[in-house]
């Protein structure tokens, strides 16, 4: 009884290192965080690119959702490089909704964009 036990409790303690081991893996290097970002980046520029051509519809609803596509796209594109700084220094997750997340706030914050509504 006490060697199973003592087997049981040896099992489980590896198994809790083993869970722990890739919590102490890779480090992400600075130059894969930011071609991560920038590919996100570009990512967002064509989906809303692509938007833009909502312009054309006849629902004002669409060719508002089209003309700050086009701004967004426009914003993203001008400001690519400082937003990998940014998003580098304040260490922004590397999962896409979180990357978008940080998109969508920065150009809500924009001076220019918000005169532009």
């Amino acid at each position: 009884m006490k060697t199973r036990l003592v087997t049981i409790i040896i099992i489980g303690c590896l198994a809790a290192a083993a869970g722990a081991i890739p919590a102490y893996g890779d480090e992400v290097s600075s130059e894969q965080q930011k071609r991560y970002y920038l590919d996100c980046i570009n990512a967002e520029i064509d989906n809303n690119s692509c938007k833009v051509a909502l312009l054309g519809s006849r629902s004002r609803n669409l060719q508002t959702y089209g003309t700050n596509a086009g701004r967004k796209a426009v914003f993203l594109s001008q400001n690519r490089e400082a937003l990998v700084q940014e998003m580098m220094v304040l260490n922004v997750s590397m999962r896409p909704h979180a990357v978008h997340k940080y998109l969508l706030q920065r150009f809500s914050l924009e001076p220019s964009m918000q005169a532009a509504k």
